[in-house]
Order: C-alpha cells, then sequence, then structure tokens
C-alpha cells in the first residue's frame, strides 16, 4: 500500500488562507469524500470532472494542500487507482463551510488512512461507484436526467429509520440511497452492493428485512437494487431472493458487473416480473 504525507497543523489564519485558494469545485469534492469517506481518481472525474488527467492533476494539489491524504491499495495484478480521505485541512474546511468544529476523529489523518486497511475498503468503494456512475450518466445527459439524491449507508439506514411507522422492527441497513431522476419521472431505491461474500441464507435474511419493513412504511417502498459481481452469482441469488415468503411485497431488481458499471442502462432485471431487463428509469412502470 502507498501512501503521502502531507502537512496536518491547522491554525485559523491557514484555514483562511487555504479557503481563499478553493473553488466551488473543490468544496464539492471534499464534501463529497467528507459524507463518503473514500474516492477514487476516477469516480472524483466522473462526478466533477471532464478529464482524468485535469483530476489527478487537481487532485495533486489539494493533496499537497493537505486537504485530502490519498492511497493506493496492493493488488495481486495491475496497480489500483489512487482512493482520496480527507486531511486534516480539508475536514476543518468542511465543518466550516457548515458552520460548525470538525469533530476530533474526521481531523485525525491516521484515522482516515486506516480505511485503507480496511476489510469493507472494496465494498465501500464499489458502492460508492455505483452512485458517481449514475452522476457521470447525469452530466452527460443534457439534462434530461440526474441523480437527485445520494445517501450513504449510515444516512439510508437513518431515512429507513425516520420513514417507518413501526419502531420495533429491524429496518433495512443499505449500502445506500438514491433517486434518480429521468425523463420526467423518478425512482428511488435502496441499493445492496453484493461482492459475493455472503451465503444465500444471509442474502434471504437481508431480503427478509425489507419485506418485513415494506408494510411498515410511510409512503411507497422504494425498489431495492441487488447488484452482483458476476452473471452467475446473479443467477442463484435470485433463485435465493425469491424463496423469501412474502417476497412480492419488496420490490427487488437485479443486476451483474461489468454491465452494472453504467446502472442507467438496461441491465435490471426485476424479480417478480416476465420483463427482460429495463433501464433504470423504466422501473417504476414494472408491475411487480
Amino acid at each position: 500500500m502507498l501512501t503521502e504525507r502531507t502537512p496536518a497543523r491547522v491554525d485559523g489564519g491557514h484555514l483562511l488562507r487555504l479557503s481563499a485558494h478553493l473553488t466551488d469545485r473543490d468544496r464539492r469534492i471534499l464534501s463529497l469524500i467528507h459524507t463518503h469517506r473514500v474516492l477514487t481518481a476516477p469516480q472524483i472525474t466522473q462526478v466533477a470532472f471532464t478529464s482524468h488527467s485535469r483530476a489527478v492533476q487537481r487532485m495533486r494539489i489539494l493533496t499537497g494542500l493537505g486537504l485530502v491524504a490519498r492511497f493506493r491499495p496492493r493488488r495481486d495484478r495491475g496497480s489500483a487507482p489512487w482512493h482520496y480521505v480527507l486531511d486534516t485541512a480539508g475536514a476543518h474546511v468542511v465543518a466550516a463551510e457548515g458552520g460548525r468544529t470538525a469533530d476530533r476523529a474526521s481531523v485525525r489523518r491516521d484515522r482516515q488512512l486506516a480505511l485503507a486497511r480496511s476489510t469493507h475498503l472494496d465494498h465501500r468503494v464499489g458502492a460508492n461507484g455505483f452512485f458517481t456512475a449514475l452522476v457521470a450518466a447525469g452530466r452527460a445527459s443534457e439534462g434530461s436526467a440526474e441523480l437527485g439524491e445520494w445517501l450513504n449507508a449510515s444516512d439510508a439506514h437513518g431515512w429507513a429509520e425516520f420513514h417507518t411507522r413501526d419502531g420495533l422492527i429491524p429496518v433495512p441497513r443499505p449500502d445506500g440511497f438514491g433517486r434518480w431522476d429521468a425523463d420526467g419521472g423518478s425512482v428511488v431505491f435502496f441499493l445492496e452492493w453484493d461482492t459475493g461474500s455472503e451465503s444465500h441464507r444471509q442474502l434471504r435474511t437481508k431480503m427478509q428485512r425489507y419485506v418485513d419493513f415494506a408494510p411498515t412504511l410511510v409512503g411507497p417502498m422504494p425498489w431495492v437494487l441487488f447488484v452482483f459481481p458476476t452473471v452467475r452469482r446473479e443467477t442463484h441469488a435470485r433463485s435465493a431472493l425469491r424463496r423469501v415468503q412474502g417476497a412480492e411485497y419488496a420490490p427487488v431488481a437485479t443486476a451483474h458487473l461489468p454491465e452494472a458499471h453504467h446502472p442507467e442502462n438496461a441491465v435490471w432485471w426485476p424479480l417478480r416480473s416476465a420483463a427482460g431487463r429495463v433501464l433504470l428509469s423504466e422501473l417504476p412502470e414494472v408491475v411487480v
């Protein structure tokens, strides 16, 4: 694993000088990294730049200013892209922009870089990449589509807790929550990013939680989007999910990689429908 060191000390004057150099795009990038913990260089390109080289150049500057820190996880084959987390100065800037004081955990550079050694890194990066791909699709649509909402796993769980009528049932813990606005309509969804590590029994337990949650929800039930690493995993998982009693009460659609790297496309296979794969924007029209 490769990491880069940057300055960590920040005082009020230094913070003001840093803020003067920041663009609105810089602030948006820092805010996204703060919310979603880690973004890769390709993901940052998707949400904020028109070319990868410009993204890497700007992120190098932000790294040098101590606003972000970066690392490359080790891989058995090839090299990983740069992964960016907030550095101490970046945590202070984001907090100041929000009118608050940065908490101790967010300004600890070592704690942010510890994510490089986390066994959940690939899962988090994969889920974040799903949403950044939708941001990129919206940017390329010339105004006909956009990712209208993107919540991280913690906030998605909070959304579920807030919208249930029954505080006694265990609410789902999705990997994210979003709203895709396209062609005058919207689809609201929970994301389940599957890495292939969970057993079919664990998948059924997860599905059961959505089934139990659906009748307690205030308002329509969001779609539950499962993304699987391979078509084989998707096929077997669909069979397991369909065996959950009451599965018809939770609208579920599945997709697999690499096709799901373009989630706006016709990659979604509704669990309880005779239809083939449909566009993400077409899911609300599917009868489940």
